[in-house]
């Protein structure tokens, strides 16, 4: 099975240091899943995207509330044990 995801995170319009870790499901929250569901993990690849999906004026907004923004996608593939 191959996964493609990314950690979500209650961001909008909060400042990295200010988010909340327990709000928010991570890569490993998911590799975790996949590991009790009985599957073994057999490749993680970080698939870039392109930084031009934000728009100057979200990057101003971004770095005046010191947020993060999300330019990658994991791919979790696995098999069934």
């Amino acid at each position: 099975m191959a996964f493609l995801n990314a950690d979500w995170r209650d961001f909008q319009g909060v400042g990295a240091m200010e988010e909340d870790p327990d709000q928010s499901i991570l890569l490993s929250d998911y590799i975790d899943i996949m590991r009790s569901s009985g599957w073994k993990i057999t490749h993680i690849i970080d698939c870039p995207m392109s930084s031009q999906r934000f728009k100057p004026n979200q990057v101003r907004r971004m770095q005046k509330n010191r947020t993060l923004g999300v330019v990658r996608r994991s791919l979790i593939i696995g098999r069934k044990k």
